[in-house]
């Protein structure tokens, strides 16, 4: 039996996305589900509703309205987590996420991945343009060589005898789970379909026990060797829930009574984090809290991004990476010579990268992840703004040596030699790598490199409320993909930092980064630098002190 992702994991990011479909396949998703609609241009876009309103706010139909102004729209506009009413996607001012064109969806997608595909019958139940959108679905998914991983289901029945006539060896499923079982049997054998869409309230007893209908529809898919068989969707009451629907999220008691059946091919869920313990054959590799102060040198090793005497990594209850105010040390010039002197003392600084106000450490596992991973951290900043940030990543190089935090005196042991510093432990650095980061007080976003220049670092847009100044970060791996989530804890703080918290998981970017090795090694580093203004490339923002603490860090291996 295997996990479908409903619209992707929509719980977590907004549904029908790239990074919805993405994060549902990282997260363990066998099949990725979604829904294709017709423009009024011709044009294919992944939607399940008929109109815009319900995701952007504005009331469009899709069927009548062009492409160009459906991508003016924001669909991640009204995608609230759950317990989190105040919570805004994009910060005011941000770009927007724009539906998504069908074909370009497809070529990200992961290839293994099977797709569930729904036509959508506002597309052609009374439009009279049934070929003008069947047709080109299927030229899409020929052209990428998908038309046998690909299961398709309509409301509309012509649909789907359009689709067996064009091209059989995709596989259908019918789809009206309001017959009786001897309708929804002359559906499926009228149709010449392969499976049938169902509910799990229709398959299971209030004992867990199979229905009737269950054994009936065992019995046609060993009849008539169905290619599919049925794939089962939940669907709670709606009674309540946020703008985008109640939770669809099937019990480990449901997903036991199903997973040995041959007939069931699939079980739905909107959130794949809900279902992933007891859907995923997995082993804890890391559960540590840093309690105390004594620093576990056989799997850790704490260290320093610049040697400089700003920077101080040590335990404490948490790794601390506390960095002090910097102190300008160079006098004023006096002169052109004085001047002229410090710009090339300036430009050597950036050449070598050894400026003294960029400061910044961390925690690295010595431990090597190998495979398929999730790793998550707690954080808290004394401070968030421009020239700051905190990030949690995997690099293909392991951790250089451990620096011990404190002389033989006790006191602090500050990175004065440039053996006391390393790119690992440098956010950003130690390319390639893919993290998941608090920008600054920008908000959270995926960061990646797919080679070996610094200057090659990529940047997903910034989600959620980045003047929170704690929180926990998550990053997941399933082969080349990357899912990086962040969400909140209510700390005490201003009402900039308390407003709009998310306190469920909440995806902030995805990422294929074919250049990470098998094996990987994480980090947790933070780090204070000297940033120029937007508005006078000439002047900076303020060099300012900052202490970040990381603490209950775990990472799971997952295994197929």
């Amino acid at each position: 039996m295997r996990i479908l992702a409903h619209r992707g994991n929509r719980l977590h990011v907004a549904e029908n996305t790239r990074m919805a479909l993405i994060s549902a396949y990282t997260a363990g998703a066998d099949v990725l589900e979604f829904d294709v609609q017709l423009t009024k241009d011709g044009e294919l876009v992944v939607s399940h509703d008929a109109t815009t309103e319900r995701l952007t706010g504005d009331p469009r139909p899709i069927i009548d309205t062009d492409l160009a102004d459906l991508r003016k729209l924001n669909v991640s506009k009204t995608f609230k987590p759950r317990g989190s009413d105040d919570f805004s996607y994009r910060p005011p001012g941000r770009k927007r996420d724009e539906i998504e064109r069908f074909g370009p969806l497809l070529d990200l997608l992961p290839p293994d991945a099977e797709k569930l595909i729904e036509l959508k019958s506002d597309s052609s139940l009374t439009t009279g343009r049934r070929d003008e959108f069947v047709t080109p679905f299927l030229d899409e998914l020929a052209r990428r060589h998908l038309l046998d991983s690909t299961v398709v289901y309509s409301k509309d029945p012509d649909n789907l005898r359009l689709v067996r006539q064009l091209a059989p060896e995709v596989r259908i499923a019918a789809f009206d789970w309001e017959l009786d079982d001897a309708g929804q049997r002359d559906l499926l054998v009228e149709l010449d379909a392969d499976g049938l869409v169902v509910e799990v309230g229709s398959l299971l007893d209030g004992a867990g026990g199979l229905t009737d209908h269950a054994r009936a529809l065992e019995r046609l898919y060993e009849e008539r060797s169905l290619r599919v068989g049925a794939i089962v969707y939940v669907r709670r009451p709606r009674d309540g829930g946020t703008v985008q629907g109640k939770a669809d999220v099937f019990t480990p008691e449901e997903y036991e009574a199903l997973r040995g059946l041959p007939f069931v091919w699939s079980l739905a869920t909107d959130s794949m984090l809900d279902v992933e313990e007891y859907t995923r054959s997995s082993e804890v590799m890391v559960d540590e809290p840093f309690d105390g102060t004594k620093e576990d040198t056989d799997h850790f090793a704490f260290g320093y991004a610049k040697a400089n005497e700003y920077c101080h990594v040590f335990q404490d209850d948490g790794v601390h990476v506390a960095i002090k105010e910097y102190e300008e040390k160079r006098p004023k010039p006096k002169g052109d010579v004085e001047r002229r002197l410090q710009a090339l003392e300036e430009q050597l600084w950036y050449a070598m990268k050894t400026w003294p106000f960029y400061s910044g450490g961390g925690l690295g596992l010595l431990d090597a992840i190998d495979g398929d991973f999730s790793a998550e951290v707690d954080y808290v900043a004394s401070r968030v703004g421009q020239a700051t940030t905190l990030e949690m990543a995997v690099v293909n190089a392991n951790p250089s040596a451990h620096q011990p935090p404190w002389n033989e005196d006790g006191t602090p042991r500050l990175p004065t030699s440039m053996r006391a510093k390393s790119i690992f432990f440098d956010p950003h650095g130690a390319p390639p790598f893919v993290g998941s980061e608090h920008d600054e007080d920008d908000g959270y976003r995926i960061n990646s490199n797919l080679g070996t220049d610094y200057d090659n670092n990529q940047w997903g847009r910034p989600v959620g409320n980045g003047k929170a100044l704690s929180g926990r970060l998550r990053l997941e791996r399933r082969g080349p993909y990357f899912s990086a989530y962040f969400r909140n804890d209510a700390t005490p703080g201003d009402d900039e930092a308390t407003t709009g918290l998310a306190t469920d998981w909440v995806c902030c970017g995805v990422v294929r980064n074919d250049s990470m090795n098998p094996q990987v090694y994480l980090r947790c580093v933070g780090k204070r630098w000297r940033q120029e203004r937007e508005d006078d490339p000439h002047a900076y923002y303020p060099i300012v002190p900052v202490e970040f603490v990381f603490k209950n860090l775990k990472v799971t291996r997952f295994f197929d």
